[in-house]
């Protein structure tokens, strides 16, 4: 009898689990976690009613106890607040309704800034308060009232957990958004394959260059070489020139001496022929004379003959003087046809002379028109000269210039290739970080027992397809080394098991971005598997193809997330 008006709690009775609400999901689980029944609901009501006098007390209690472990940066909870969620705790069922009530409050404690811990001893105060007044106001039997009060302690149970959870579940979240976003912002750094391939392409660009320049210059050099021996053979023509300038001025000066001796020996022939014709005309007299006396001899002879014999002496010598007239006039033909021979000879030199006088004054007067041109010609051939300096020593400033041009391609050869060796690096780091903080990030996941909210879980399923894209990304790079048949199916990775979850369809099924997602999250693994296959096959160009599906797919199913995280409602 004593026994049974002291009686206690027991093992068996604290350690019996499961429920009879037909609720699903998580709070299900809790309420069996806590072996929380119908019954426990109804025992709770009838509590509130007896003490219905003594809300304002645990309003109170409630206010006190959050005024007390206010932070400075903490809210104040309007006291509606406090009474709405003591009332859905006595009279509500714990349902759906009641967890969405129950988490609003919670959830304003938590925006509100307001310490767990803290919380948790006003709820055991808050549950002291309530079994000491059961006590109190029952007044049943003692079995009877810790069966009361069990009741009460499950729902305060029940109520600490999911406070504990939305505090946890706001951490949670936010260590998964930050590591998210920070992975997020990791898996973005996806330059460095295309830096390294523009790397590549300029240094073989630079490596072209460098061989064109090299020939560029072996050819400047040779164009600098034959411009010296160009301008040294310029120099001598210059100096020939000049002095075949000479020769030809002292020639012309010859020539024109020429028409000046020609002009005297025109004067000279000219007197000559007149000389002749005196000559001619004195054999004419002469031969005249030689006739007369011919004439004369012949007379005397006549005379003489008529003498007789005094006259032979006289015809004699008219004899004589007619032989002497006789051999005068047969010299003087001689004379006069060599005289005659002389003037047509004379002659014919004197027009000989008179054209070649006219053709010495024309080429006088061609070469007095030439010798500028030849002057002309030796300033050009000087000029020349000057410029084949020029361009001589341009060239070799040229030839200087490409030299200095090999050197800093080489130079530029050398850094790119330095640079693109610290590309390889700092991908290879990149990846080594984003690694980590993946390692970092599924360990918080799988060694906090926390179950994970619906953000939370979307979140983390946003990084997935981050992570999947920048591993298929440095799959390229050599970084990473991928199986195909490690590529899971849509409906199996994390963000394909919740999307098919029958609470999810009834949560999200009306919701345009949740219908759309299916379609391009199955492409999505579908181009991943596609890039990896065809990059273990060789086939590098539909592997590229293959990744920049995958990053368009992504980026939509990346989009319907967000879209489902906003529609979610504010907590």
């Amino acid at each position: 009898m004593l026994k049974n008006m002291r009686p206690r709690a027991t093992t068996s009775i604290l350690t019996q689990f499961g429920t009879d609400s037909t609720i699903q999901g998580r709070f299900q689980n809790t309420l069996a976690y806590n072996h929380f029944n119908e019954e426990d609901f109804v025992r709770i009501k009838e509590i509130y009613e007896k003490l219905t006098s003594l809300e304002t007390e645990m309003i109170d209690l409630f206010q006190a106890y959050l005024t007390e472990c206010r932070e400075p940066h903490s809210k104040e909870i309007p006291q509606q607040e406090i009474v709405n969620y003591i009332r859905h705790f006595f009279t509500t069922n714990r349902d759906l309704d009641y967890v969405t009530n129950a988490l609003s409050f919670f959830y304003l404690l938590r925006n509100s800034h307001y310490n767990l811990g803290k919380l948790i001893v006003m709820f055991n105060q808050f549950n002291f308060y309530v079994i000491t007044n059961t006590l109190h106001f029952l007044g049943l039997k003692p079995s009877t009232c810790i069966t009361y009060m069990h009741s009460i302690q499950k729902a305060v149970n029940i109520d600490q957990e999911l406070l504990t959870e939305s505090f946890s579940e706001e951490m949670m979240e936010q260590v998964i958004q930050e590591i998210g976003q920070l992975m997020d912002e990791t898996t973005k750094i996806m330059f460095i394959k295309d830096l390294v391939q523009l790397l590549d392409n300029q240094n073989a660009q630079i490596q072209t260059s460098t061989v064109a320049t090299d020939e560029m210059r072996a050819s400047i050099n040779a164009v600098a070489e034959s411009s010296s021996t160009v301008s040294e053979k310029a120099g001598i023509l210059v100096d020939r020139t000049n002095y075949g300038h000479q020769i030809i001025s002292e020639a012309l000066d010859e020539i024109f001496n020429t028409e000046t001796t020609f002009s005297e020996i025109v004067d000279k022939f000219s007197r000559l022929q007149s000389y002749v014709t005196t000559i001619e005309s004195v054999v004419q007299l002469i031969n005249d004379i030689a006739d007369q006396t011919n004439l004369l001899a012949l007379n005397a002879s006549i005379e003489a003959a008529r003498a007789g014999e005094h006259g032979k002496g006289f015809a004699i010598v008219a004899q004589e003087v007619r032989k002497l007239a006789e051999n005068t006039v047969q010299s003087l033909q001689t004379v006069n046809e060599n005289v005659t021979n002389l003037k047509s000879f004379s002659q014919d030199v004197s027009v000989s002379i008179g054209d070649t006088a006219s053709v010495i004054k024309k080429a006088v007067a061609e070469a007095k028109d030439s010798l500028p041109l030849l002057t002309e010609i030796v300033e050009t051939i000087s000029t020349i000269n000057e410029d084949i300096n020029s361009t001589a020593a341009v060239t070799e400033e040229q030839a200087a210039t490409m030299d200095e041009m090999a050197r800093q391609m080489q130079q530029i050869a050398m850094l790119t290739d330095k640079i693109g060796s610290l590309g390889d690096d700092t991908g290879s780091a990149i990846h080594g970080l984003g690694k980590q903080i993946n390692a970092f990030r599924l360990n918080v996941i799988e060694k906090n027992t926390i179950v994970l909210s619906t953000k939370a879980l979307l979140m983390l399923s946003k990084t997935d397809h981050y992570i999947w894209k920048w591993r298929i990304y440095n799959m390229f790079l050599g970084l990473e080394d991928i199986n195909p048949q490690d590529i899971s199916s849509h409906m199996d990775c994390r963000l394909g098991k919740w999307y098919y979850e029958p609470q999810t369809k009834q949560r999200f099924s009306q919701f345009d971005s949740y219908r759309k997602l299916e379609s391009v999250h199955k492409m999505v693994h579908e181009q991943a598997k596609e890039a990896a296959i065809s990059f273990r096959e060789n086939q590098l160009q539909q592997a590229e193809e293959a990744l920049v599906l995958l990053e368009e797919s992504s980026e939509q199913v990346v989009q319907y997330i967000d879209d489902i995280l906003s529609s979610l409602p504010k907590k």
